[in-house]
């Protein structure tokens, strides 16, 4: 069934320029490099109302597609969970767009006092009726919750869905308590597509509409400076693990070696193309 996509232009998200250039297109979508900053995003994107609607289909219906979700996200998990660790061993976490809950559910286990923020209907029910979380829904810019409530807020590629991803930051900054930790997990897109464009291999990889933009860790870092976070720490490690043979295989080949070159070259070199795990403590606002 064709979904009719409306489509509205929009300014950088990160600097607000309005001019930009075209980039790659995955039809109808398109992404473009902004003028000024040179933040690459989707121009024109989706409605908001569309991608509402759009995130209501987006998390895979039957049990054993949920425990292929779980199996697919459990090494990122793990990693993650235990990076938190080496921060602190117990707090209020908070995970921002948690899907089916399956991170929090790991760091309950971990003694940790959890809660997340989904704005899929069908997850929320799972993560509330079957697993027994604490789950806010709606969008997570939208929700009233106190100004520093939380130790750490987490977020598994969330970042590059949103439309607007510095009122994100910013909002994780004020819910964060003094010298809290933001974690992300993010996708960095672009290296591949630009690779796969050489060798004349057509694909979607930006995964329009779904994805909205592609940070680079140097933009990103910037973006989070601005808001006032400090210490910011990019990392590789950990992959994830697709149902897909093939994607398995890719997916654990591209994560060792990235991971091997990245302590190799004594925490340096952040190998193009691969997802990126990222850490940021709450400073002072500038």
């Amino acid at each position: 069934m064709d979904i009719k996509v409306e489509m509205v232009v929009v300014n950088c998200p990160l600097c607000g320029g309005r001019r930009s250039s075209p980039l790659y297109r995955e039809d109808p979508y398109q992404m473009v490099r902004c003028s000024n900053c040179k933040f690459i995003f989707a121009n024109p994107r989706p409605t908001l109302d569309f991608l509402y609607d759009h995130y209501q289909r987006y998390f895979p219906e039957g049990e054993e597609e949920r425990e292929a979700w779980r199996k697919m996200m459990k090494p990122v998990f793990t990693r993650a969970a235990q990076l938190i660790l080496k921060y602190r061993e117990r707090g209020r976490l908070l995970d921002v767009g948690t899907g089916f809950g399956f991170f929090l559910e790991e760091m309950r286990q971990r003694g940790w006092e959890v809660f997340g923020a989904e704005i899929s209907q069908k997850a929320v029910t799972y993560a509330r009726e079957v697993l027994g979380l604490t789950i806010y829904s709606g969008p997570f810019e939208t929700l009233s919750l106190g100004d520093e409530e939380f130790d750490v807020i987490s977020g598994f590629y969330v970042i590059e869905h949103l439309p607007e991803p510095m009122k994100f930051l910013r909002k994780c900054y004020t819910l964060l308590k003094p010298d809290g930790l933001l974690f992300l997990r993010y996708p960095h897109t672009t290296p591949i597509k630009t690779l796969l464009r050489f060798f004349g291999i057509e694909n979607r990889l930006y995964d329009l509409p779904s994805h909205l933009s592609d940070f680079s860790p140097k933009l990103l870092q910037g973006a989070l400076e601005r808001v006032g976070f400090h210490r910011v720490q990019h990392l590789i490690g950990g992959y994830t693990l697709p149902k897909p043979l093939g994607k398995r295989l890719a997916s654990i080949f591209f994560g060792s070696l990235s991971e091997g070159v990245f302590y190799l070259s004594g925490r340096h070199f952040l190998f193009p193309g691969v997802s990126k795990t990222l850490l940021a403590f709450k400073g002072e606002r500038p």
